[in-house]
C-alpha cells in the first residue's frame, strides 16, 4: 500500500517515539510499514538497523544501515552506527573504516573517535587506540568511558602511572564506577603500591 508523504512522516514520528520509549518491537513494526510503502526510506532503514542492533541482530543491523548509507552517504551517525554493528560482530577493520568515514564527515564527532578507539583495541593496537581516545576526550571532556578505556589501553602499554590518572578522571566524573576502581587497584599492584591498591 503506497502511503502519502505526510502519512509516512506521521508513521515515522510514531515509530521514533516508541523507539525512544524502549518499545522496540512496536517501533520495528511501524518502520516495516514505512519500508513496505517506501523501500528506499533512509530514516526507516537506519532506525530499523538501530533496533536490530539493540535486539542483538548485529548482522542485520549492518546490512540495513548499509542500505541506508547507499541512499544517503553523508550522514555521520549512520556510518558510526554501522561501525558499532560491525564492531559487535568482531569485524574491527570494517568497523574502523566506518568510523573513519563518520569522522571525515564530522571532524568533531567525539563518539566516533571513542568507538574507533574500542575497535583499535580489538585489533590489538593500544597505542593507536590511545590517540583516538585522546581526540574523543579533547572534543568531549565528560566522556567517562573514554578515560576508562584510555586507562585500559595505557595499562596494556605498561604506562601504569598514566593509566591510574585516567581511572582517577573516570572516577571523578562517575564516583560509583566499580570497574574503574577495580582496574585502578590492579594497576597500583603493578606499581607495587599495595596499600593504595587495597
Amino acid at each position: 500500500v503506497r502511503m502519502s508523504r505526510s502519512q509516512v512522516q506521521q508513521l515515522l514520528a510514531q515509530a521514533l517515539a516508541l523507539h525512544q520509549g524502549g518499545r522496540l518491537n512496536e517501533a520495528a513494526m511501524l518502520y516495516e510499514q514505512v519500508l513496505q510503502s517506501e523501500p528506499r526510506n533512509f530514516d526507516a532503514l537506519h532506525l530499523m538497523g538501530i533496533v536490530s542492533a539493540q535486539t542483538g541482530h548485529s548482522q542485520l543491523a549492518a546490512e540495513l544501515i548499509g542500505k541506508a548509507i547507499k541512499i544517503n552517504p553523508l550522514v555521520p551517525i549512520a556510518h558510526n552506527n554501522r561501525g558499532n554493528a560491525l564492531k559487535d560482530l568482531g569485524q574491527f577493520d570494517l568497523a574502523i573504516a566506518c568510523y573513519n568515514k563518520a569522522i571525515a564527515l564530522d571532524r568533531n564527532y567525539a563518539e566516533a573517535f571513542f568507538n574507533r578507539g574500542v575497535a583499535l583495541e580489538g585489533l590489538g593496537q593500544p597505542d593507536n587506540a590511545v590517540k583516538s581516545y585522546d581526540r574523543a576526550i579533547e572534543l568531549n571532556p565528560t566522556l567517562v568511558a573514554a578515560y576508562f578505556n584510555r586507562g585500559n589501553a595505557l595499562k596494556d602499554l605498561g604506562r601504569f602511572s598514566a593509566a591510574v590518572e585516567n581511572y582517577d578522571r573516570a572516577i571523578s566524573l562517575k564516583p560509583d564506577y566499580a570497574e574503574a576502581y577495580s582496574n585502578r587497584g590492579a594497576v597500583l599492584v603493578e606499581l607495587k603500591q599495595y596499600e593504595m591498591a587495597v
